[in-house]
C-alpha cells in the first residue's frame, strides 16, 4: 500500500487529539467499560487480565494518581490519529483537482463494505462545513444568491428539513485503513408509501474530505442531492457533539 505521507512522521499527542483520551472532569466509576478501556489503550495499556469494571477503575486511577495519565500514545492500529496531527502540523493539504469531478464522485474508485456495519463512530474524523462545502464547491453548484444556478441554498433548505424532520433512518458506520463509512435511509417526507432511498458517503479517515457520495435517487448518482447533504448535516452533527455510538 502506498505510504499517505504522514505515516513516518513523529508528532506527540495530546488528550485533545484524540477523542474520548480525556476523562474531562467525569469520574471513572462512572464510566461504560468501553469508555474505561478506550482510556487505558490512549496509555498504551494492553488491558491484559481486567475483566471487571472494578478492575478497569482501578487501573485507571493508578495511572492518574501516579501522573502516567499524561503520557498519550495513538489506540489506532492504523495511526490515524497521529496522521491527523501531523497532517495539520504541515499544513501538507492536498486540494483536490476541482476540475475533475469524477475524481470524488466516481462511484467506482471507493467500494464499500458489505458487513461489519455498527453504530460506532469511535473512528469518525472531525467532518465540519469546510469539508461539506468543499464537497459542493467539486460538484459545480453555486453558494451565490445572483449566480443563475439557486441549487445549493435550495438543496440545503430541503437537506435541513430532512434532518431536522428525522427523515434519517437505520444511521450506520464502517471503516477501514483508508476511509470512513456511513450509510443511511431517507423516508419521504410526503410519500410515505415508497421504499426510502439509500444513502451512502464515505471520508477520507485522515483529512475528512468526501471521497464519494451516493444516493438511489436520480440526483444522487453523480453524489449531490438533498439526501446527500442531509447524511452530511448529520455527520457535522455527530462530529460536533463528538458523538461515539
Amino acid at each position: 500500500m502506498a505510504s499517505s505521507g504522514f505515516d513516518n512522521f513523529d508528532v506527540e499527542l495530546t488528550e485533545e487529539d484524540i477523542p474520548g483520551a480525556s476523562l474531562a472532569g467525569r469520574i471513572p466509576s462512572k464510566l461504560k467499560m468501553d469508555e474505561l478501556r478506550f482510556w487505558l489503550k490512549c496509555r498504551g495499556d494492553s488491558c491484559k487480565g481486567l475483566k471487571t469494571k472494578a478492575q478497569f477503575v482501578k487501573r485507571v486511577d493508578e495511572y492518574v494518581k501516579s501522573g502516567r495519565d499524561k503520557s498519550i500514545v495513538d489506540p489506532d492500529e492504523n495511526k490515524i490519529f497521529s496522521k491527523r496531527k501531523a497532517r495539520k502540523q504541515t499544513s501538507q493539504e492536498i486540494e483536490p483537482d476541482t476540475n475533475e469531478l469524477e475524481n470524488t464522485l466516481n462511484t467506482s474508485r471507493v467500494i464499500y463494505p458489505t458487513n461489519s456495519w455498527s453504530t460506532s463512530l469511535s473512528r469518525m474524523p472531525l467532518f465540519t462545513r469546510a469539508e461539506m462545502n468543499l464537497h459542493i464547491s467539486k460538484s459545480g453548484k453555486s453558494f451565490y444568491p445572483h449566480s443563475k444556478n439557486h441549487t445549493v441554498p435550495t438543496c440545503m433548505r430541503r437537506a435541513k428539513t430532512f434532518l431536522d424532520d428525522e427523515y434519517l433512518k437505520d444511521v450506520l458506520a464502517n471503516s477501514d485503513e483508508k476511509h470512513f463509512y456511513c450509510k443511511c435511509l431517507c423516508y419521504h417526507s410526503f410519500k410515505k408509501n415508497e421504499p426510502p432511498h439509500k444513502l451512502k458517503v464515505a471520508l477520507d479517515i485522515v483529512s475528512a474530505e468526501v471521497k464519494n457520495a451516493q444516493c438511489s435517487c436520480v440526483a444522487g448518482k453523480i453524489g449531490f442531492c438533498n439526501h446527500v447533504l442531509a447524511l452530511m448535516l448529520k455527520i457535522c452533527k455527530f462530529s460536533l457533539y463528538d458523538c461515539k455510538d
